[in-house]
């Protein structure tokens, strides 16, 4: 594998215009959406100051919003709030990703058991027309729509499962999961034909209305705690990646080898 470019230190103002605030929702969320947007998808690198005057003056709004943005994503542990020295972007943290994992895991083997047993037609269509935009995304090696239509995918579960309230939980807790995927993506680190598959047998197992077969079939697709510290550890490239980043914020925090205790 070759070195992978460097993630460019861009402006902030940059990023946030080129970006931009989505249509739904109140102020506040709008402006969470689109910071979390920026952390996750490694365009707001690790130790990264991210000053709140800064961010209302780009975004021409008060304070009052960027600052409740700033408390949702410290308390998801994407941003770390410094007392009298301001806030930044927090590390990547091996253990946080563990955790994510585990509340996704549980979550969405009970949804998608649950899917099996109340899937209306409308929501097989809904999941069969996601998989084939996949199928096309991977086509057209557009893997940024691959990572969207496997987001609207597994929010179909829940969807089906008549408990899309639950995804927002998972959304909210994978925050370090995502940035981990969009790190893997940016270093060539890929499963689109696996996860195409995956996705085939979790919707005919959903189809034919057997619970046991959804539950092994996202269970296999999702894997185990195990199997993501064995990934990591299998590309020593993207490990020392994410070492150095860390290394570089002033928080000094690497990630720890090895499975939590």
């Amino acid at each position: 594998m070759s070195e992978p470019t460097e993630f460019p230190f861009l402006p902030l103002e940059d990023l946030i215009k080129q970006s931009g605030m989505s249509q739904s929702g109140n102020v506040a969320s709008k402006v969470y959406t689109l910071l979390r947007s920026l952390i996750v998808e490694v365009k707001l690198l690790p130790g990264r100051a991210l000053p709140e005057k800064e961010v209302a003056a780009i975004l021409n709004i008060s304070k009052t919003p960027v600052r409740e943005a700033i408390i949702r994503l410290s308390e998801e542990g994407l941003l770390r709030v410094v007392p009298q020295g301001g806030t930044f972007v927090s590390t990547i943290d091996v253990q946080r990703y563990i955790e994510a994992c585990f509340i996704r895991f549980k979550l969405e083997s009970g949804a998608v058991a649950e899917a099996a047993r109340r899937h209306t037609f409308e929501d097989l269509c809904r999941l069969e027309v996601c998989l084939n935009q996949q199928i096309a995304a991977a086509a057209e090696k557009d893997y940024t729509q691959f990572f969207l239509l496997d987001e609207e995918f597994h929010k179909s579960i829940f969807a089906a499962a008549r408990l899309a309230g639950v995804w927002s939980v998972v959304n909210q807790a994978k925050g370090e999961m995502d940035r981990m995927r969009h790190l893997k993506r940016v270093f060539a680190v890929r499963r689109t034909e696996e996860v195409i598959d995956e996705h085939r047998d979790v919707l005919e197992a959903i189809r034919s209305a057997n619970s046991e077969s959804a539950v092994a079939a996202i269970t296999r697709h999702l894997g185990s705690l195990e199997s993501k510290i064995t990934e990591l550890s299998r590309d020593p490239k993207l490990w020392n990646y994410i070492e150095r980043m860390n290394a570089q914020s002033p928080t000094k925090r690497s990630p720890k080898r090895g499975l939590p205790q």
